[in-house]
């Protein structure tokens, strides 16, 4: 199996009160592609810097972080930008969605962005929409949904560019259990069809039964644990 991921001796710092605090501590991880990664801590443990950092949403204050063979690092935010188009999406534990937008608008955008003739958007939107189960609610504005539609939609727009790296993060904290269930056994389906590589990050534990392979993040430092 290639590797997707290569972190290699990652640090990240924030200052509060005129101090420098380290938030992420020489973290090391390889990711083969296809594995299912799970990654558990409590609130403010880093989760989700290490996800930015993954997407190019942030940057490191030292380290390596290797994506599909490109040095994050050497990657003007233009060139981030274009990755988040085609290689890495990031699904935010707000969903990220446009309220006022329909179904079929929020999963459109990112095609819109990298300038995609209409037809070819419309025939990737609806493919994606069937897949997950929307295309009945393609015309209903975003505001109307339940939380686990708008989380079905926040995952449909994110795979709308056929990503090969997946971050989903703490993407079952809004919802209850039977409904994070559906959605974690959606993503193992993901996987599944599309050899997606995924990295979920959470609070709850019982997102681990879901992964392949489980990593505990506290304290800024991450470890692989066994199932």
């Amino acid at each position: 199996m290639s590797i997707v991921v290569i972190i290699s001796h990652l640090w990240k710092y924030y200052t509060a009160s005129g101090s420098s605090i380290a938030i992420l501590k020489d973290i090391n991880l390889t990711i083969r592609r296809g594995e299912i990664i799970g990654i558990h801590g409590p609130s403010g443990a880093g989760k989700t810097t290490l996800l930015k950092i993954l997407a190019g949403l942030e940057r490191p204050d030292s380290g390596e972080i290797i994506v599909e063979g490109y040095n994050l690092n050497l990657l003007d935010d233009d060139a981030l930008a274009l990755l988040r188009t085609s290689i890495v999406s990031y699904i935010p534990q707000d969903y990220g969605l446009i309220d006022e937008f329909t179904v079929y608008e929020n999963v459109e955008l990112p095609l819109l962005l990298i300038g995609l003739p209409e037809n070819e958007r419309k025939n990737s939107v609806h493919s994606i929409l069937e897949y997950m189960g929307l295309r009945d609610k393609e015309r209903i504005k975003v505001k109307y949904l339940s939380g686990g539609e708008k989380q079905r939609v926040s995952i449909a727009r994110s795979l709308v560019t056929t990503p090969s790296l997946l971050l989903a993060d703490e993407p079952t904290a809004n919802l209850d259990w039977d409904n994070a269930k559906k959605v974690l056994e959606l993503f193992n389906k993901i996987n599944r069809d599309f050899k997606t590589t995924i990295i979920i990050v959470s609070h709850d534990t019982r997102v681990l039964e879901f992964v392949s392979r489980r990593f505990i993040l506290y304290d800024g430092i991450l470890k692989e644990v066994g199932r």
